[in-house]
């Protein structure tokens, strides 16, 4: 079983220090045919179930009986249920759960309007208020609710339950070594190198705002301006290069497939200088997180919990290639600038630290788990 990095193995463990055995029910989107780049899902007691996709106007329209039935039986097999949102299959697993009454929690680990507004379609843009509407109401019934964001998704999708917040981020963290490489390509700045810049993004949609990074790019190149741009990311390429080519930076813009999750990307970050989270849509984006704990400095748009982790002199509007250009060119023609910001970046990203968030995570976690025993016990 593999995955792009979005749920890697490592996941599970925070299940099953509290649970015996863990069913995941998912929508599989089928298998790349290079393997060997991508992460292992499968674990020791997690078990996998799909079921077809119930992101589209079909798939919503016309959810089979046996769809729910399957869904039916794995939450009331189950002694306790966590449903993460936004996804189609979370809100089935959490209506459920609340009808059966079984002990249930719900991650929220993105904004539903953002999601789908985002996602590139008229019937997107359409669903979106319904989408936030169905996520508000049933966060909001929640008696359990684990936000990866401080405040944002807080205030957007309030719980009456008992709330908490953890971010999912898996952090591998530096050595000394790793350390001093960071130092050697920030002196390397100072020296005239230029940066590279960097994005970690599915290419199959827009959300993630590549077309606005590639439109900056297209923009400092104009004003005499070039920087190499890396992207990691499992989806077509094709579109993106077109795009390169249409806007003259083909031969700035790179490729880099996909890498294992935990140290195959983290190596990847070690190579870039600035990070570039451009999105239209966020919870509190993992990439990110993680490229400020390899000590790159970042820049980000202002959606979702990003305000959170970057000062506003790195922050732009969504779909704002001017301002990003302008936040690009700010750091990237400053050695002292990208100095500053790795390093502010990097102190920032221990408020992230495995074991904090481990303990918090457990601390959930264990709550769900006593209110599944008391309802088994009673």
């Amino acid at each position: 079983m593999y995955t792009t990095g979005c749920l890697p193995a490592s996941t599970w463990a925070r299940y099953l220090e509290h649970f015996d055995e863990v069913q995941v029910i998912a929508r599989d989107e089928g298998l790349t045919s290079d393997v060997t780049r991508l992460g292992r899902a499968d674990f020791p007691s997690v078990d996998f179930e799909f079921l077809p996709s119930l992101s589209s106007l079909r798939g919503l329209l016309f959810r089979s009986s046996e769809m729910e039935k399957q869904m039916r039986s794995a939450v009331e097999s189950a002694d306790a249920v966590v449903a993460r949102l936004p996804s189609e299959i979370g809100l089935l697993a959490a209506r459920h759960a609340q009808e059966l009454g079984k002990p249930y929690a719900i991650e929220v680990v993105g904004c539903a309007w953002d999601g789908v507004f985002n996602y590139g379609t008229l019937a997107g843009r359409l669903y979106a208020p319904i989408a936030y509407w169905r996520a508000r109401q049933a966060i909001g019934k929640a008696p359990m609710a684990l936000y990866v964001t401080s405040r944002w998704l807080q205030g957007r999708y309030p719980t009456r339950g008992y709330g908490a917040c953890v971010s999912d981020v898996v952090l591998v963290p530096m050595s000394s070594q790793e350390e001093a490489e960071r130092e050697q390509r920030l002196s390397a700045l100072a020296k005239g190198k230029k940066p590279v810049l960097g994005t970690i993004a599915s290419l199959r949609m827009r959300s993630k705002g590549i077309q606005t990074a590639l439109e900056a790019l297209s923009m400092l190149r104009k004003s005499g301006l070039d920087f190499h741009y890396r992207l990691l990311g499992a989806g077509p390429v094709e579109p993106w290069t077109d795009a390169a080519e249409r806007l003259g930076i083909a031969d700035l813009v790179h490729f880099d497939g996909t890498r294992s999750a935990g140290r195959g990307v983290s190596e990847w970050l070690d190579g870039i200088d600035i990070y570039l989270q451009p999105s239209f849509q966020e919870g509190l984006p993992r990439s990110t997180i993680e490229a400020m704990s390899r000590g790159c400095a970042c820049i980000g748009s202002t959606c979702g919990g990003l305000p959170e982790l970057l000062p506003p002199d790195r922050l732009h509007r969504p779909g704002d290639a001017a301002g990003l250009a302008g936040r690009i060119r700010a750091l990237a023609t400053d050695p002292g600038a990208v100095s500053e910001a790795s390093r502010r970046d990097l102190d920032h990203a221990k408020d992230f630290d495995p074991a904090l968030l481990k303990t918090r995570q457990s601390n959930f976690f264990a709550r769900l788990r006593a209110w599944a025993a008391d309802k088994r016990s009673s």
